[in-house]
């Protein structure tokens, strides 16, 4: 970080715990946050080519103290009631269901008693598929199956990754966030027939919680599960009687795994367009989260109720995670 960017991050920080003193701004308001997946090791998840889509225990911890403080952390169905209290509400979503979470986020939410809701792709569940961007990232920064990996995207006619130094290092890993980066526009049906060769070549283990730990987790309370469709690619790109499949099927799904589903719908989409809207509202779904947005507010749409996206380094500083709460009023 330069001298520019240090004095930034100083001034957002300063700010945030200026701006904590200020009860105004949050009285009767209410937020939906979507969580990245949270793994075990803080150094792992801090290095630049995972800290866009993963927060580590110890920051995570960090995140859920910091709410406390700020916020009253709450159910998703009370979130969505209004309130006139001086303490925000704030609920906590996840998408995807990752044993990762199982592992390292679930048992920090069951000591502090905190509840979350996890928006499930119910196809995942049938399958060991996982992330594209673990099953490349994670492969090429390890090393050990590197070049197996290298070969399937060559294969695949994708983008090569950059070419690994003797020693792993940070300037590696930011190489691997840009490579990431531009896999990511590339279309979701042949990233995901990559994952799905390496994942099986590579005898990679399932990533996803098992039908077991779902109905164990439901059944102690804290945690709730929804559905965001069977796969994780946006809705957008599908035809209207795709998307209905998408959503039908994963209620379903979900129904028969869980004894009280939530009848919600979070969209893989960041912003579902009005003709997603429709189809999914012609499916029976009366509340739909989108992947981005702000503040809850009684001008939203049911059907794309707005979520706040954390990341790695706002959960590490409380400052700066109040500045950029504020930030989205």
């Amino acid at each position: 970080m330069n001298g520019l960017n240090l004095a930034q991050d100083l001034a957002c920080r300063l700010r945030g715990h200026w701006r904590r003193s200020l009860v105004a701004p949050l009285w009767g308001r209410s937020a939906i946050l979507v969580l990245p997946r949270v793994v075990d090791d803080e150094a792992t998840a801090r290095l630049p080519h995972r800290a866009p889509w993963c927060l580590g225990r110890e920051s995570f911890e960090r995140l859920l103290l910091s709410l406390s403080d700020i916020a009253r952390v709450v159910s998703l169905a009370t979130v969505m009631q209004p309130h006139h209290q001086p303490q925000a509400c704030i609920a906590l979503t996840f998408d995807g269901a990752w044993r990762d979470d199982l592992d390292a986020a679930m048992p920090l939410l069951d000591h502090y008693a905190i509840p979350a809701s996890v928006f499930v792709s119910s196809g995942q569940l049938q399958r060991a598929r996982g992330d594209w961007r673990a099953v490349i990232g994670d492969g090429l920064w390890q090393g050990p199956h590197a070049r197996r990996i290298h070969d399937a995207l060559g294969d695949a006619g994708l983008p090569l990754p950059p070419a690994p130094p003797a020693q792993r290092d940070t300037a590696y890993s930011r190489a691997l966030r840009g490579y990431l980066q531009q896999l990511a526009g590339v279309a979701a049906h042949r990233l995901e027939a990559v994952t799905d060769y390496l994942t099986i070549e590579l005898d990679l283990p399932p990533p996803h919680i098992d039908p077991f730990s779902i109905r164990r987790l439901e059944n102690e309370g804290l945690i709730r599960f929804g559905t965001r469709g069977i796969g994780v690619a946006a809705l957008e790109g599908l035809d209207d009687e795709a998307i209905r499949r998408q959503v039908r099927r994963s209620r379903l799904a979900l129904a028969r795994l869980c004894r009280e589903p939530l009848q919600v719908f979070a969209y893989p989409d960041r912003d579902p367009s009005a003709r997603v809207r429709r189809i999914v509202r012609e499916c029976g779904v009366t509340i739909g989260l989108a992947r981005q947005g702000g503040w809850l507010s009684h001008r939203d749409d049911p059907l794309s109720l707005p979520r706040i996206p954390l990341s790695q380094p706002l959960a590490q500083s409380p400052g700066r995670l109040f500045d950029y709460l504020l930030g989205q009023l």
